[in-house]
């Protein structure tokens, strides 16, 4: 959390940048056709650290084009989708659940995981098997 929105720190390769973001609630029998309703979705990383994988969902602070804008109050569980470029573009899905992130004591370079796991921003990188250059 970070002036009351939830910042998000995507595990990346050096040959990857976030290129966009959105998120969505899962609506049983209802949303955009697919059990999904999208609140937020956006584009165009502002700086070079949204496009090294570290942003605020769910505002209009971290890209420079907001798709969707949000027009409900955040929920407490949601998902983050990040659009990401690299060898070849593509999308990685995460889980926010508010009441567990409230909950935690973060340092600034910490990020709580989706199974209430904290990490380091390099920690976070580690994860990714990325190819050797």
């Amino acid at each position: 959390m970070e002036e009351g929105s939830v910042t998000v720190a995507v595990p990346l390769c050096p040959s990857e940048a976030v290129f966009g973001a959105e998120s969505y609630i899962s609506v049983e029998g209802e949303g955009d056709g697919d059990g999904f309703t999208r609140l937020w979705r956006a584009t165009d990383p502002r700086s070079p650290e949204v496009a090294a994988g570290v942003f605020s969902v769910n505002t209009g602070r971290s890209f420079g084009t907001i798709e969707k804008p949000m027009a409900v109050a955040q929920p407490q569980k949601f998902y983050v989708a990040v659009r990401q470029s690299g060898d070849a573009d593509y999308s990685r899905t995460d889980y926010v659940d508010m009441a567990r992130l409230k909950s935690a004591e973060l340092a600034d370079d910490e990020f709580l995981t989706y199974e209430g796991k904290v990490m380091t921003r390099e920690k976070i990188n580690a994860q990714r098997t990325c190819p050797k250059t």
